[in-house]
Order: C-alpha cells, then sequence, then structure tokens
C-alpha cells in the first residue's frame, strides 16, 4: 500500500509543470475503451471505436447529436489527441488526466469544457469520486471518465426512449441530461453525509451513546467526505453562469431546465455549508462529552477516596506501636473497630448523598 502511494504521488506531481505530454495521475487500472452514440429524430445508433484511429473527426456525422464516450484515462495519449483533434490545449488535456483538478467550466461561442466529479455513497457510508471531463463543440459532446462503469446509463434510456423530445434538439439538452445525472448523485450522496451527521449527533446527545469509542473517527471521517463536496461543487457556482448565458448553446426553450440545474447545484452547496456547521457541533459535543466523562470518573473516583480518607485515619491510629494503648486488651476491640470503619464510611456516604455531591 505505502509503495502504491507514493507512485500515485509522484504521478501526481507530473501533471503539475508544463509538459508535452502528460499521464494519467489517477489509480483506476481501467484500459481506454472509446463508444460513439449517434442520434438524431430519425433514429439511434451506437458503435465501439478502436483508441487507435488516425483521427476520430471523420467519425462525426454533422447531420445527427455525437456523443462519444472515453471510458478509462490510461492511454493518456489518446486522450490528448482527441482534446487537441476538436479545439481545446494541452493544458485542457491535462485537466482531463488529473483527478486532483478543481470542478470548472469553461463556455464560450465555439467550446464547452467542464471538469466535475461522479459522486456516490457505496457500503459503510463512505464517499466515492470518479473523475469526469466533459467537452462540447457544436453537436459533439465527448466525455471524459476514470472507468468503465455505467456512469451515464441512465442517459443512453433517455435517448433511447427520447424523453423530453431530446433526439428532436440539440447538444444543449443532452448536456443538460449528462449534468443532472452527475448532479443528481451529488446531491444523493451530501444528503446521505448529512443524514449521518444527523444521526451521530442524536447519538452524542443521547446519554447512552456517549460511550461509543468510534464517534470521534466518524466525525473525522464525514468532515473529509463534506470538505471534498465542498471542493467539488463550490467552484461551480459561479462559473454555472458562464454555461447558463451561453446563447449558442443553450436557447431559450433550454433556459428552464439549465435554470433548475442551477438550483440543484445551490442546494448541493447550502447543504455543504449545513454539514460544515453540523460538524462544528458534532466536534465540540464531542469534546464536551469527554470533558463530561472525566468529570463523572473524577467525582467517582473523588467519592471513593473521601469514603477511606476517616477510615485510614483510624487505622492509623489504632496502628500506631505505643507501649500504653487503650482498648489493646480489650477483647471486643477488633469488632468494635469493624463497627466503626462501617458506620463512618456509610455516615460519610449518606451525608454526599443528601448534598448531592454526585
Amino acid at each position: 500500500m505505502k509503495r502504491k502511494d507514493n507512485v500515485h504521488h509522484k504521478r501526481h506531481l507530473s501533471n503539475r509543470h508544463l509538459a508535452e505530454q502528460y499521464i494519467y495521475a489517477g489509480e483506476l487500472p481501467t484500459s481506454t475503451g472509446i463508444r460513439l452514440t449517434q442520434y438524431n429524430a430519425q433514429g439511434l445508433q451506437r458503435k465501439a471505436v478502436s483508441p487507435s484511429e488516425c483521427s476520430f473527426k471523420p467519425l462525426i456525422d454533422p447531420e445527427k447529436i455525437n456523443w462519444l464516450e472515453v471510458c478509462g484515462l490510461n492511454d493518456a495519449e489518446t486522450v490528448m489527441r482527441i482534446v487537441k483533434e476538436f479545439g481545446l490545449h494541452d493544458v485542457d488535456a491535462k485537466d482531463v488526466l488529473t483527478p486532483q483538478h478543481v470542478s470548472k467550466i469553461e463556455s464560450d461561442r465555439t467550446h464547452t469544457f467542464i471538469i466535475l466529479k461522479d459522486c456516490s455513497i457505496e457500503t459503510g457510508h463512505t464517499l466515492q469520486t470518479e473523475h469526469v471531463g466533459i467537452l462540447v463543440c457544436g453537436k459533439t459532446i465527448i466525455t471524459f471518465t476514470e472507468s468503465d462503469d455505467p456512469v451515464f446509463d441512465i442517459v443512453h434510456k433517455a435517448i433511447e426512449h427520447n424523453r423530453l423530445n431530446i433526439r428532436q434538439k440539440g447538444s444543449g439538452l443532452l448536456l443538460a441530461f449528462l449534468l443532472n445525472t452527475l448532479f443528481a448523485g451529488m446531491i444523493e450522496a451530501v444528503s446521505k453525509i448529512e443524514d449521518v451527521l444527523m444521526e451521530i449527533e442524536e447519538q452524542l446527545i443521547t446519554p447512552s451513546s456517549t460511550n461509543s469509542r468510534t464517534i470521534g473517527a466518524l466525525i473525522q471521517q464525514h468532515r473529509k467526505e463534506y470538505m471534498a463536496m465542498k471542493r467539488i461543487a463550490q467552484p461551480l457556482k459561479e462559473q454555472f453562469n458562464k454555461l447558463v448565458l451561453n446563447q449558442n448553446l443553450i436557447n431559450q426553450e433550454l433556459a428552464p431546465i439549465y435554470n433548475d440545474l442551477q438550483d440543484q447545484l445551490l442546494f448541493i452547496i447550502q447543504t455543504t455549508e449545513n454539514c460544515r456547521e453540523i460538524t462544528s457541533s458534532l466536534v465540540d459535543l464531542y469534546i464536551s462529552n469527554n470533558d463530561l466523562r472525566m468529570n463523572t470518573i473524577m467525582k467517582r473516583l473523588t467519592v471513593v477516596s473521601t469514603l477511606f480518607i476517616p477510615l485510614t485515619f483510624l487505622v492509623g491510629v489504632w496502628g500506631m506501636n505505643f507501649h500504653y494503648m487503650p482498648e489493646l486488651e480489650w477483647e471486643y476491640g477488633y469488632l468494635f473497630a469493624w463497627g466503626a470503619l462501617l458506620l463512618i464510611g456509610c455516615l460519610t456516604w449518606f451525608y454526599m448523598k443528601h448534598k448531592d455531591w454526585y
């Protein structure tokens, strides 16, 4: 594991410098595969494309909407060729090949370039993210994903069933479906994180649950997850307007759909802020519970010490080795000593109980 981390660290650093060639700086071993989906009002066609194609532009049908899916980024040379062939720079290819890159939206009259994450909560409430790049060039949309998981399976079904008349519309509606899929995963993930944080808060407030030794680790884990969600969504807050105002991609008919997408993004950002506030209160509650638990332990120890102080005094007095010591020859001295110790201990206990000292 340590060796793997070191390799990943080196690959991560390698894409931080300007160069003529970049490499995939992630960890998924998925081989690069390419699928092409073409559709219009008359029909739908899908086919596999070899990454070794000399050129990808001849595959594009200008009479149809073309969706080129690149699954797996290990073939960095092919990824760079595609990005450059469709009008972007090497630096944009670097953004696609670097999963650690921040989310962003760049949109102008000819191109729209988006870097985002696909988010999901796996078993055990663990956040999983996958780097996603989207390039829009006229009637062509190219998506880059780290794995061959069915990230956009819902979009394929929408095209098959012609939902919202997607086959009769331009690439703007296809992009809306792609973004909606990613935003839906982000909403589900951040909502689950919020729910788990609320459950932890209830556990901390309930006295019987404060003895859990794993709560501190859970708080730290979900704190990292909400911070990851914030890093994904926060940069898009201002940049999404670039997309909404791009009239070459989004016409008046699509404006309500993109306004709804913007509302979803704002919901994600607001929920991450709620998670931040909840986490802060959880940390305070956790520390307070630890202090309360420590105070309870110290109080119990103090009670035990207080009970034995008078008993220790009597034992010390009667244990002094004097020649003229009273009660040494008394037949019932031993029983009297035990009786006195028990009586004084009980009286001390009842006195502290009456004063409500514990």
